[in-house]
C-alpha cells in the first residue's frame, strides 16, 4: 500500500515538472518574441540600409505640360508674326486736323484695312509731298523716333503715324508749297497709295514721320 501511493505521487510530481511551460502550440502573450513564420503578404524590397523600403510607384502617364511664353513675348507680336504684310491695294488713308503747339504741326496719317483678313505693319513708311503733275515737293519724310514693335490690323482695324512740321518763322522764313497729294509706301512695301489733300506745309525743311503704331 505504501509503495502504490509512493510510485502515484512521484507520477504527478513528473507530469508537474518541465518549468512550467506552456504547450508549444498555445500562442505567444504580448510580451514575447514575434513569431518568425512567413508572411503570407507579398514580399517588401529591402533598402541599401537593411530597412525596408516600398517600391516606387510606376512612371506618371500625364502628358507633360507647355511652358508659357517668353517673357515679353506679346500677344499682338505673336498675331502679327502670323499675319502677311499690309500692302497698298489693301489699305485706306485719311489725315487728321493739325495738332498746334510750340512752334510744332503735327497730323495723324491713319491706315484702315479694307481686306477680308488680318495684315500687319512694322516699321517706317516713306512719305512725299507732290504736285498737281505727280512733281516731289522738296524732300521725302525723314524718320523720327525708334521702331516700334508690329501692329496687327483686323479687317477695318487701324494703324497710325505722325508727320511733323514747324510753324512758319520758327526756322526760317521759308515753306515749301501746298502739296496736292501725299504719297505714301506701306513699309515694305514697294507699291504707293496717294490721298488727295493740300497739308501739310511745310516749313524750315522739317518733315518727319514715325514708325508704325496701333490706331
Amino acid at each position: 500500500m505504501a509503495a502504490s501511493i509512493g510510485l502515484l505521487a512521484f507520477a504527478t510530481a513528473a507530469c508537474g515538472g518541465g518549468g512550467g511551460g506552456s504547450p508549444a502550440s498555445a500562442p505567444e502573450g504580448s510580451g514575447g518574441r514575434a513569431s518568425s513564420a512567413p508572411s503570407a503578404s507579398a514580399p517588401v524590397e529591402s533598402g541599401g540600409d537593411g530597412a525596408p523600403s516600398v517600391s516606387s510607384a510606376p512612371p506618371s502617364s500625364k502628358a507633360p505640360v507647355q511652358s508659357a511664353p517668353p517673357a515679353g513675348q506679346s500677344v499682338t507680336g505673336q498675331a502679327a508674326a502670323a499675319s502677311s504684310r499690309c500692302t497698298a491695294d489693301q489699305l485706306g488713308l485719311s489725315l487728321s486736323a493739325p495738332d498746334v503747339g510750340a512752334g510744332n504741326i503735327r497730323y495723324d496719317l491713319r491706315l484702315v484695312n479694307k481686306g477680308a483678313g488680318p495684315c500687319a505693319l512694322r516699321g517706317f513708311p516713306g512719305v512725299s509731298l507732290l504736285a498737281g503733275d505727280g512733281a516731289i515737293i522738296g524732300k521725302p519724310a525723314t524718320r523720327e523716333g525708334e521702331q516700334l514693335p508690329a501692329v496687327t490690323l483686323a479687317p477695318g482695324g487701324t494703324a497710325d503715324v505722325t508727320l511733323h512740321t514747324l510753324n512758319r518763322g520758327i526756322k526760317g522764313s521759308s515753306c515749301w508749297a501746298a502739296p496736292s497729294l501725299l504719297r505714301i509706301y506701306p513699309p515694305g512695301s514697294k507699291d504707293a497709295m496717294t490721298l488727295r489733300t493740300s497739308k501739310p506745309v511745310v516749313c524750315g525743311d522739317t518733315f518727319t514721320v514715325t514708325a508704325v503704331r496701333s490706331g
